[in-house]
């Protein structure tokens, strides 16, 4: 078990005493992020408005002041320190295990919650018992919409259109950009086949049927794989646009760019693994071109790192 140290003697207005059963809980995943974490607490209470909530921080072992910062200015959460970094899906799962809501917020630190957001999350999942997750709006810092928030499964096709660049190029063909389901109305709610895992509400009684994320996803990805195998147990998922956050993208992956690369693409390779048939023609290329894509960006990335130290 990872070392933990607890505060839950909440003095937050909205949230609940430690023995009463709150209607949220939001569940934060950090590391080595204290000042976008900081923003990302301060926007919570307006996400909520007038909901029960708690705020349970998993830290994977951050060096930056994270757990005394918290100590001192926000004992109202809950907070777990990991010894080490157990990476995203770990992490998520020792929250939603120590939670306590009907209901349980991933949120990414480096987001900033809008007014009323979780409420709106909320009570369209209370009118849409088939949901076993709902996402919301995701904007990025310059007011543009990131299309993650609303998604299609990738097909072996869309794995290779996406690792050899192609939906980038043609990003309105619905041949090589279906993946970012721009058919999709963006400021309608409704059903959608995969949500982004910055902000995903997800139903307790659908944990208790789905399970939790799968581990071998250190991350990205484990939200795709854990939508796919909702869906595959008959449940839903949501997208409401009425409530939204901003996602400042890249932060905090940049500070180990090589890493985070690393995990990335050994995340696509494991959710093809797993999910599809291994003798599809189209998958046996899809390996070789993420294997490819790897080394063409850790290339132009020693190539950015080289160029700013000369400077």
């Amino acid at each position: 078990m990872p070392s933990r140290w607890t505060r839950t003697d909440a003095v937050c207005p909205t949230a609940p005493h430690p023995q009463q059963h709150p209607t949220l809980s939001v569940v934060i995943v950090s590391y080595d992020c204290l000042a976008l974490l900081q923003k990302c607490l301060a926007s919570i209470r307006t996400g909520a408005r007038s909901m029960t909530y708690e705020v349970i921080v998993v830290d994977n072992a951050s060096g930056d002041g994270t757990r005394e910062w918290i100590s001192r200015s926000s004992p109202e959460t809950r907070f777990f320190a990991n010894s080490t970094n157990l990476g995203f899906a770990k992490g998520c799962n020792l929250g939603i295990r120590e939670s306590r809501g009907d209901y349980v917020l991933l949120l990414n630190p480096d987001t900033l919650v809008a007014g009323g957001t979780f409420l709106s999350t909320w009570e369209y999942m209370q009118s849409s018992p088939r949901l076993a997750a709902c996402g919301c709006k995701i904007l990025r810092p310059d007011g543009s919409m990131d299309l993650s928030c609303k998604r299609n499964f990738p097909s072996p096709w869309d794995a290779l259109c996406r690792m050899l660049g192609l939906s980038k190029f043609f990003p309105q063909s619905t041949l090589f950009a279906r993946y970012d389901a721009r058919q999709l109305d963006e400021n309608c709610r409704q059903e959608v086949p995969l949500i982004d895992g910055c902000y995903m509400m997800i139903r307790r009684e659908a944990v208790d049927d789905i399970g939790l994320f799968d581990e071998r996803f250190f991350m990205y990805a484990e939200e795709m794989d854990w939508c796919r195998r909702a869906h595959l147990r008959g449940w839903s998922i949501g997208y409401d646009p009425s409530g939204t956050i901003v996602h400042v993208k890249g932060e905090i992956t940049r500070r180990s760019p090589f890493r985070m690369l690393y995990h990335f693409h050994r995340s696509m390779a494991l959710y093809c693994r797993k999910h599809y048939r291994p003798w599809n023609p189209v998958l046996l290329a899809v390996y070789p071109a993420i294997a490819l894509r790897l080394v063409v960006l850790v290339v132009l990335n020693l190539l950015k790192t080289n160029r700013r130290v000369s400077k």
